[in-house]
């Protein structure tokens, strides 16, 4: 390689949500695992030796691998570990993104005099997020994002494989349809169904063939993919357009202590995650669910732009006192924030009680980052703990497995 050839690097955690499960509890290693709530969304490589596939019904694994281990997930537990294996990532490039909790690219390019021996550092990054987290990953290493995925998903798991620059046709002429990034079990199917079987053979289809058979969008990326073509390049974080929080309440209640403790909970939380990433909100919003399914909410403007919690709550707890109206228990409430803008502190520089609020905020992340959320709760919030399990990560709120 030359120093202006692009070094893309896809790494991807093997089995992830079940890899994380078995790295919590060492009960679990080197047995079949399966994670999710009626379908599995993660298989540990154990049970995939069996047959078990993601998005799979339990009761059909369950009947292929009987004695597999069924854990139904917690998000934050896979967010903890997918946030620690990027840091060990980006100790090898800042040019690091987050594809999905278990699927990251890197860009290399440039760094040959920092790392002349390429496949070397590629295994010293493997080990180091083994060592460190106990997650094997396997990585592909290409000229673009589509070959490095290419690269380490057949390789797995614990693969390495690095396709050098002008051999990318003869890496792809054997491989089966179905392994080409964006082509689909239908358009799988409908190419088998016409006697294309490997990409090398797809590859020789016109482009105007495939547009026909597929459109016009779906057909020239095809077209592309079978030629190695992939223009996109590593993104590195944006910012994101909204935070939420939100819970479900499994006894639904009208308790005003308890509504208005994890009103003032969800706000702390949004207001923790706005100044992790350095964000203000311009917009709150606060948004209910009854117990007979009927929904409210209602939006306000933050002027000037804030991640203060203090601030957030008192929005909050606004809203909350007028959207109530119902003499109906509450199953469902949310608070989420809008319009981002970066973190401009020399705004409040002359403001001695915002100063005073973010040295404030900033102590109770430290000890928060130090010791657990739990470290410290607002009056309203010990309120929960009489409700809620806790947790070094905050209170254990009946949200969904998977996601936050």
């Amino acid at each position: 390689m030359n120093a202006r050839t692009p070094r893309i690097v896809h790494v991807d955690v093997d089995a992830f949500f079940a890899s994380v499960e078995q790295a919590l509890d060492p009960r679990l290693r080197g047995r079949p695992v399966l994670v999710g709530r009626g379908v599995v969304a993660s298989a540990s490589y154990e049970a995939k030796a069996r047959g078990v596939r993601t998005a799979m019904s339990f009761r059909d694994a369950l009947r292929i691998c009987p004695d597999a281990a069924v854990v139904p997930g917690a998000y934050e537990h896979y967010a903890d570990f997918a946030a620690r294996v990027r840091r060990i990532l980006e100790d090898f490039t800042p040019a690091v993104e987050t594809a999905a909790l278990d699927d990251f690219y890197l860009d290399f390019t440039g760094t040959e005099r920092l790392y002349p021996d390429f496949r070397l550092t590629l295994r010293r990054l493997q080990q180091r997020v083994e060592d460190e987290t106990g997650l094997s990953v396997s990585v592909g290493a290409a000229t673009s994002k589509l070959m490095a995925s290419l690269a380490s998903r057949i390789r797995r798991p614990r693969g390495l494989g690095i396709i050098p620059p002008g051999e990318e046709l003869r890496f792809l002429d054997p491989l089966p349809v179905g392994k080409l990034h964006g082509v689909g079990h239908a358009h799988a199917a409908t190419l088998t169904e016409r006697g294309i079987h490997t990409v090398g053979e797809l590859r020789r289809l016109p482009l105007a063939v495939l547009a026909a058979a597929f459109g016009p969008a779906v057909g020239r990326q095809l077209w592309e993919r079978a030629r190695g073509i992939d223009p996109r390049e590593v993104q590195g974080p944006a910012l994101p357009k909204s935070v939420s929080r939100e819970t479900t309440i499994e006894d639904a209640t009208i308790d005003p202590e308890l509504l208005t403790g994890l009103v003032e909970y969800l706000a702390e939380r949004v207001g923790a995650t706005l100044r992790s990433i350095g964000c203000q909100a311009r917009a709150l919003m606060l948004k209910i669910r009854y117990a007979d399914g009927f929904p409210s909410a209602r939006q306000v403007r933050l002027d000037p732009p804030t991640n203060d919690e203090k601030a957030l709550l008192a929005a909050a707890m606004e809203i909350f006192d007028s959207l109530y109206a119902r003499r109906v228990a509450l199953r469902w409430v949310g608070v989420s924030v809008a319009n981002l803008v970066p973190d401009r502190r020399q705004n409040d520089l002359f403001d001695a009680r915002a100063n005073r609020r973010w040295y404030l905020n900033r102590g109770v992340d430290a000890v928060r980052g130090r010791f657990g959320w739990n470290a410290v709760f607002y009056g309203r919030g010990l309120v929960l703990r009489r409700h809620y399990a806790t947790k070094r990560e905050g209170l254990v709120l009946s949200t969904p497995c998977l996601s936050r």
